[in-house]
């Protein structure tokens, strides 16, 4: 599958699924901004690199 229509279908499944249940979960509905946002992480997949356990870290934050 080529790159572009790959991001196409991405794009479609979050303006489809995500934006509307993201709005009907918040109190107001999202922005331009925060929908650009929210498209970036999406396209990142961002949680691909953010540990499921920080636990194993020595500085996990402030308890």
């Amino acid at each position: 599958m080529k790159l572009i229509d790959t991001i196409s279908w991405l794009m479609g499944r979050v303006q489809g699924s995500l934006f509307p249940h993201l709005n009907q979960c918040l109190p107001t509905p999202l922005t331009e901004q925060e929908e650009r946002l929210v498209s970036i992480l999406e396209l990142v997949q961002v949680e691909r690199y953010v540990p499921k356990n920080i636990t194993n870290y020595r500085y996990p934050g402030r308890k």
